[in-house]
């Protein structure tokens, strides 16, 4: 009976330890950044140490919650040289949470996360079964920084729209350069004036003449 008992055991181990050498699996990264309303990849590969027994299940789990974010039955796939799958035929069970959001790539195992929320932020997981060799890596969602339409919006001071500084700048030089023009205009006006009142050196008595008559006085005969 106790022999018995220590050969079951025996098998049972030797089919654990031959299940776990199915199947290898690769995390590319473990850490994965994402920003709100976009999508994200979590990395994954995988390989067959030998020829697998088909039906092989993936399945993905979001751990924060323990929910199952998606499974795939893997029914059959072609193998490479070193075990790589290819041209997998494969059965997606997307949850109904994650329906139009999540994405499983039968061939590598990675996940394709859509839309993504900050409530998304958290642990993840992954299992082949009936390997039951599973994998983690975290998943990080920041928000998405807000920039202004237009340069200078910042300085408007409100929800109008905002004037950029160049503007301010042509309209300062414009007014600059019609305040000297009026004022040389001005300063050349009186200049005139007393252009006008200059008698010639070379006429004496010229100026007393026409003092007379702006006067209306009558000239005299020399």
């Amino acid at each position: 009976m106790i022999s018995l008992q220590g050969c079951c055991t025996l098998c049972s181990i030797l089919m654990f330890v031959r299940g776990n050498l199915g199947v290898l699996i690769n995390i590319h990264q473990e850490v994965v950044n994402g920003i709100v309303g976009q999508s994200v990849l979590l990395p994954l590969s995988y390989r067959f140490s030998r020829a697998p027994r088909f039906p092989v299940s993936i399945v993905w789990m979001f751990t924060n919650d323990m929910d199952v974010v998606v499974s795939c039955t893997l029914l059959n796939c072609s193998l490479g040289a070193g075990g790589d799958p290819s041209n997998c035929s494969a059965n997606r069970f997307p949850q109904p949470a994650y329906r139009g959001r999540a994405e499983l790539f039968p061939e590598n195992g990675s996940l394709l996360l859509r839309d993504l929320q900050l409530s998304d932020s958290g642990v993840y997981s992954v299992s082949f079964r009936p390997s039951y060799q599973t994998r983690r890596l975290v998943l990080t969602v920041h928000e998405q920084r807000s920039t202004p339409e237009h340069p200078g919006s910042e300085l408007s001071g409100g929800g109008g729209t905002a004037i950029p500084c160049y503007v301010f700048g042509g309209c300062y030089c414009f007014i600059l350069l019609v305040l000297q023009l009026l004022f040389h205009l001005r300063w050349r006006r009186p200049n005139s004036w007393e252009a006008s009142d200059a008698v010639s050196p070379s006429v004496p008595g010229t100026k007393s003449r026409q003092g007379r008559l702006r006067r209306g006085a009558a000239p005299q005969s020399p």
